[in-house]
This record gives structure tokens, C-alpha cells and sequence, in this order.
């Protein structure tokens, strides 16, 4: 698990630690550093500006303004290493503009292969093709036929495309032991499992049907799962709320990936009802307790809250959430308030040179203006 993240000379961000745990909630207003902490993450994933996971452009665009001679630095702390994995990246007069060093892979290497480390002191790190799942702002909405993965069927794409067909698949498969919510009228199986999130979350479930001798797939919701047997009650995926199309490939994401993976996802609220997306936070603490490290990036105040509540009423332990408001200084460079919540909800920011302003308090302040104060 990544214990700790230090950035340094990236965009906005000047010199910056972030404390982590297993689910990670990134919060703060638009443009204050919530999107530059996860490119940090992929940058050191891919070990390139400009490849599969992100492209940010040219050096000079990235580097941090006020720190003009610096080199762009990232280390990764896991739980219990002293020495961090790490990715340098230098101006540099050649034909890229930079040259990029980084701590070694062999680590990783003999890690995949089942063989002892070469230093048990030094965390290994991320890497694009290990132990990554990044679904971006951009995932697939609704669509008559999704495209089959006919080459990596363990790959569900940036943006979720190929999620379904995973879905595909592994349908009758039986998850991991960790991931499977008992319940009575569910089988073990990746499909029963996914469609029991869908009903908890959004009230719908699917049916998933391969179109023979083509490279294409089709999905269909039944929003009366009570009676899924009935042809007649599902409908295509653009004939219901666009919500859930965004919503399942963050489900089967996370229920196919396996133990300490990372999972990386932007704005899971997309499209989604505040009930479903209060929901949404019951299955991402559930999927982080199972041995996955989650990173949330939301301006949903439901997600928010709806871990507030756990804390509150003890179904949630403080210590396995962290939650990051980032926002700017008076110099326009990235801060970061870890959140922890006390009796009844309180909100407390633990940063004492930030305060917590603009942390989801328009609602109180349009309050405020309606009766007057």
C-alpha cells in the first residue's frame, strides 16, 4: 500500500506531502492541485510526459513557475519501506526537452516473477502494466454495442471501454473471496456480484449478451430487478439514466481487480443521483477494506458526506480513510488540509496554516442568503 506521496516543482505544486491510507478522497476547488496529484501518480507509473495514461506536453508547461531550475521530482513511499520509489524529471537541451531518471525496476521485475526483493527496504513503486487501474473523467457513456478487448482481456481501459468485456468474459466467474457481498439471492459469480452494487446503488441491473462472429458486445439495464426474467423489461443503455453507464465501469473495475492494486478514479459522480452517489461511497470503502488502495478525485459533497456519516456512526474507522482538500495560497501554489472528522460529523482540518473554506460549504452559504444573514 502507498503510505506516503511527496511531489516536488510539478505545475501548481511547489513542495508537497500527502499522508495516505487504503481509500483516499481527493477534494477542493477547480484547478487547486486535486488533477496534478493523480498525474504525479500516473507520471511515475509510465515514467514518460507524454504516453498511454497522460500526456501533459512540453517540460516548461509542467514545471512549476516560481522554480525555474528545478527538476520535477516524485517519490512513493509503501507501508513499512524506508526508501521511496521515485521518478526525476530534467530540462534538458535535447530533442524531447527533458530527460527522465527513476529508481530501479528490476524491483519490480523480480516481484512480478514471485522472487525475494533486491532491497526489502525499498518500496517498489507503480508501474503502467502492474497493479494499476486508472478510469479517467472521460469513460464511455451510453452505447448501443461496446467493442470487445481482442487483446489484453485483463486491460479495462482509461476511460472504461473495455469493461464490459471483461464483464464478458468472466460473468460466471466467482470473484475474489475478499470482494463478494454474501447475500441470499446472489451468487458468487462476477456478474450476480456486480448487478447486486448496480441494485444497491442505482436500482437497476443488466444483462450482458455477446454478438457472435463480431468484435462487439451489447449491454441492457432492467430497472425492475425483481423481475429480471422478463425480456420485455430491459432496455438499451440509452433509453435509462445516463448515470449508470458511467457507473458500471467503475464497478467492474474494482470487483475484477485484484489484492493491493491500485485504483484510480475521476469523478465517479458523474451523471449520478446524490442517493446513488452516498451509496457509491459504501462500495468504494468496501472495496478498500478488501486490500485495494482507492484515490478518489470528487467535487461530490455526497461522497464526502457519506463517509462523514460512516465515521459517525462507526461503520467507517477514521484510520482506513484519508481525505485531501487541496486548494491554493496567496501565490497561487497548491496546499493540502487532510480532513479528519470528530464526534457527531465534525469536520476538522488538520493543517493549522489552512483553513477549510470552499470545503462544500455552498450550501451553507446560499443557505445563509436565503434567510438573510
Amino acid at each position: 500500500m502507498i503510505d506516503k506521496v511527496h511531489i516536488k516543482a510539478l505545475k501548481s505544486i511547489k513542495d508537497l506531502m500527502v499522508q495516505c491510507s487504503h481509500l483516499n478522497l481527493l477534494v477542493g476547488t477547480n484547478s487547486s492541485g486535486k488533477s496534478t496529484f493523480i498525474q504525479a501518480l500516473l507520471l511515475l507509473a509510465q515514467e514518460e510526459l507524454n504516453g498511454r495514461l497522460i500526456s501533459l506536453g512540453e517540460f516548461r508547461e509542467v514545471r512549476n513557475y516560481s522554480m525555474g531550475s528545478e527538476a520535477i521530482k516524485i517519490e512513493l513511499w509503501e507501508k513499512g519501506k524506508e526508501n521511496p520509489a521515485w521518478i526525476e524529471c530534467k530540462e534538458d537541451k535535447g530533442k524531447d526537452g527533458y530527460t527522465i531518471q527513476s529508481s530501479l525496476k528490476d524491483e519490480v521485475l523480480l516481484e512480478i516473477a514471485g522472487l525475494e526483493s533486491l532491497d526489502e527496504k525499498q518500496s517498489i513503486g507503480i508501474m503502467e502494466s502492474y497493479g494499476l487501474h486508472y478510469l479517467s473523467c472521460h469513460r464511455i457513456g451510453a452505447k448501443d454495442i461496446y467493442e470487445k478487448n481482442m487483446l489484453d482481456e485483463s486491460n479495462f481501459g482509461i476511460d472504461g471501454e473495455y469493461t464490459l468485456s471483461y464483464l464478458l468474459k468472466h460473468e460466471s466467474d466467482s470473484i475474489a473471496e475478499e470482494l463478494i457481498k454474501n447475500d441470499s439471492n446472489t451468487t458468487n459469480s462476477l456478474l450476480d456480484q456486480v448487478n447486486y452494487w448496480l441494485d444497491y446503488i442505482v436500482g437497476t441491473t443488466l444483462a450482458i449478451t455477446d454478438l457472435k462472429k463480431t468484435n462487439y458486445l451489447q449491454v441492457k439495464y432492467n430497472n425492475n430487478p425483481s423481475n429480471a426474467s422478463s425480456e420485455a423489461l430491459y432496455c438499451r443503455p440509452i433509453n435509462v439514466g445516463s448515470g449508470i453507464s458511467y457507473l458500471i465501469s467503475i464497478i467492474i473495475s474494482c470487483l475484477g481487480s485484484e489484492k493491493d492494486e491500485v485504483i484510480i478514479i475521476e469523478n465517479p459522480e458523474i451523471h449520478l443521483h446524490p442517493k446513488a452517489q452516498s451509496r457509491l461511497s459504501d462500495f468504494f470503502y468496501f472495496v478498500s477494506k478488501a486490500q485495494r488502495q482507492l484515490f478518489i478525485e470528487t467535487h461530490s459533497d455526497h461522497i464526502f458526506n457519506g463517509l462523514r456519516v460512516g465515521v459517525a456512526t462507526g461503520k467507517i474507522a477514521q484510520e482506513d480513510i484519508s481525505i485531501n482538500f487541496f486548494a491554493m495560497n496567496d501565490q497561487y501554489e497548491t496546499q493540502c488540509n487532510p480532513i479528519i472528522f470528530e464526534d457527531y460529523g465534525r469536520i476538522v482540518g488538520t493543517n493549522e496554516d489552512m483553513d477549510i473554506n470552499d470545503l462544500f460549504d455552498q450550501f451553507e452559504i446560499d443557505l445563509d442568503k436565503m434567510l438573510g444573514l
